[in-house]
C-alpha cells in the first residue's frame, strides 16, 4: 500500500514522467505537401531524387531530403491498397527504392548521450550519423562530421534497432548537432523513430 502510494505521489510530481522524443514526427505522421517547383526541391529532382508522378511532393514534416538517387513513397495504411504490413506503427512509414538517400531531421540537438531507435525492413544498409557545428567569434559555422553513429542491414521483416549514442561531446566547442538518416542500395521501409536524452 505504501510503494503504492508513493508511487502515485512521484507521478503527481512529475518524477516518473515519461521520457520525451525529441524526433517529433519520428514516426512520418505529419506529412507536409511541397510544390516542385520549390527551389530546394527542384535540385533535389535535379540530383536523383523522385517524389513521384504529380506537382507535389510528399514528404514527413521535419525531415529534409539531402541528396540522392532514389524514388521516396509515403505509405498510408488504407490508400492505395495498403494494409498494415508496410507500417510499424500508427499509420504511416516511409518507402525507399534506389541507389542512395540521405534526410536529415531539421531541428537542432543538444551534443550529448541519447538512445536512439527505429523500425525497419526490406533489404540494403540503413546508417544514422551525426552532424555537428559551432560557431567562431566572427559567427562563421563549422561543420564537424558527419560522424556515424550506427549502420544496420536490412531484413524481409520488421526489426528495431535500439541503441545509446553520443553526439557532438568529443568536441567542446560543438554547440549544435542534426541527426541524419541514409541507405544505400536499398528498398526499405522506416518507421518510429525515437530520441531519448539520457542526461540533462
Amino acid at each position: 500500500m505504501k510503494k503504492s502510494l508513493l508511487t502515485l505521489a512521484l507521478c503527481a510530481a512529475g518524477i516518473l514522467a515519461a521520457q520525451e522524443n525529441l524526433l517529433t514526427n519520428g514516426g512520418f505522421e505529419k506529412i507536409s505537401k511541397t510544390p516542385k517547383s520549390n527551389t530546394y526541391l527542384m535540385g533535389q529532382v535535379r540530383g536523383g531524387w523522385d517524389f513521384g508522378r504529380g506537382p507535389i511532393a510528399k514528404f514527413p514534416e521535419s525531415w529534409v531530403t539531402n541528396g540522392g538517387k532514389i524514388k521516396s513513397f509515403v505509405v498510408t495504411v488504407g490508400e492505395n491498397g495498403e494494409n498494415k504490413e508496410h507500417v510499424a506503427e500508427g499509420k504511416t512509414s516511409m518507402h525507399f527504392v534506389g541507389e542512395r538517400f540521405s534526410m536529415y531531421y531539421s531541428k537542432a540537438l543538444r551534443p550529448g548521450k541519447y538512445k536512439l531507435s527505429f523500425k525497419y525492413k526490406g533489404s540494403g544498409r540503413v546508417s544514422v550519423a551525426s552532424y555537428n557545428y559551432h560557431d567562431d567569434a566572427r559567427k562563421k559555422t563549422t561543420i564537424v562530421g558527419p560522424r556515424p553513429v550506427c549502420s544496420v542491414l536490412a531484413k524481409p521483416e520488421w526489426k528495431t534497432l535500439t541503441q545509446e549514442i553520443t553526439i557532438g561531446k568529443w568536441d567542446s566547442r560543438i554547440n549544435r548537432c542534426a541527426i541524419a538518416v541514409s541507405g544505400n542500395k536499398v528498398d526499405i521501409y522506416l518507421d518510429d523513430f525515437s530520441l531519448i536524452p539520457l542526461e540533462k
